[in-house]
């Protein structure tokens, strides 16, 4: 169990850990980037970090869940599945379209199957990233993406 301090975006946020602030990345799942040094936002960014924020503030249990690889990557941030009130953040942002299955590093992937699924449903439904076929592509969100 932790405890919501901040996020620095729909896929980054801080908890309180054992009595120590721990940045978390959230597993297998990219949201749009905040640019927070180069301007302006992706489209969607501040949709993703408000559903994050959303979800974790009012949430009454929050919980991380590691899997079977490293539990840090390159930037000493904490690589986990975060469950709000036992239902899973990644798959909540998935199914409103807000991130994409990205970033699967064996054996980090148990859940990749059940990830992807969640992002068909939302893509089917042409839910906000897949809005257009013109912004995510390629595995990647389009940088010179300009929403409507």
């Amino acid at each position: 169990s932790v405890e919501f301090v901040s996020a620095n975006d729909g896929d980054t946020i801080n908890v309180m850990l054992d009595g120590k602030k721990e940045r978390v990345r959230l597993l297998m799942v990219d949201t749009p980037e905040m640019n927070y040094d180069k301007g302006d936002p992706m489209p969607f960014a501040e949709e993703a970090k408000e559903f994050t924020i959303d979800l974790l503030e009012n949430a009454t249990k929050i919980e991380l869940l590691f899997d079977v690889g490293d539990e840090r990557d390159n930037y000493d941030r904490l690589l986990a599945y975060v469950f709000v009130d036992d239902v899973l953040l990644q798959e909540s942002l998935l199914k409103q379209g807000l991130a994409a299955v990205r970033y699967i590093h064996e054996p980090n992937n148990s859940l990749e199957a059940q990830f992807l699924e969640a992002q068909e449903v939302a893509n089917a439904n042409k839910s906000n990233i897949w809005k257009t076929d013109d912004y995510f592509k390629n595995g990647r969100f389009d940088e010179n993406y300009k929403s409507e």
